[in-house]
């Protein structure tokens, strides 16, 4: 069993989240979904993407983030889509209670974070789809070589962004389940 964050995207805190969520805890974990937003939630991603941005950006949802799992015990597994996917990665970068980190659809380059390496010992999965705008293949090869084999990369065909939110309009069921199994068997190495 397993402690995780688990960061939403520039949509908000939506049911897809809680549905991820609800699907680890079925798998005997404990998770914990922070509201970065504070009960804004958006229907389309440029809406949301304005709205962070119009905030700063990943890196101000870092100490929001934290202030709501002051009371979680570590090891902590930061994960998270998209923008999430981002603020998971600043938080297993910063934190010394990272046990792991899951990044979907979303990271941070290397080249934004000059000095901040990526910790050893933590080890992590980026998720994305091959074609992905918001997740570049580029980007991803950067962080992947930056964290000295400790992030293991998961392509999936197409170019949806939000691939793994059930319902949403880019959502892939097949990218989705494996991803999951990706997941979950990872989470499995943790315990």
């Amino acid at each position: 069993m397993a402690t995780i964050v688990l960061l939403h995207s520039a949509l908000g805190l939506t049911s897809h989240v809680h549905a991820w969520a609800e699907a680890l805890r079925d798998d005997g974990h404990v998770v914990e979904t922070p509201d970065l937003f504070g009960g804004e939630t958006f229907h389309d991603l440029q809406s949301g993407v304005a709205f962070a941005d119009g905030h700063g950006g990943p890196p101000v949802f870092v100490e929001p983030a934290i202030a709501q799992i002051r009371d979680i015990d570590g090891p902590v597994v930061y994960a998270g889509f998209s923008l999430g996917a981002c603020v998971a990665q600043l938080l297993a970068l910063r934190r010394d209670d990272a046990a792991a980190a899951i990044l979907v659809s979303g990271l941070i380059s290397p080249e934004w974070l000059e000095s901040e390496a990526w910790p050893p010992g933590v080890p992590g999965q980026l998720h994305r789809t091959e074609s992905d705008e918001w997740c570049t293949t580029e980007e991803a090869e950067a962080l992947i070589a930056a964290s000295g084999g400790e992030l293991v990369d998961f392509v999936y065909p197409g170019d949806a962004h939000l691939f793994a939110f059930e319902g949403w309009s880019e959502y892939d069921s097949e990218a989705s389940h494996q991803l999951f199994e990706h997941v979950t068997d990872f989470l499995a190495t943790l315990e």
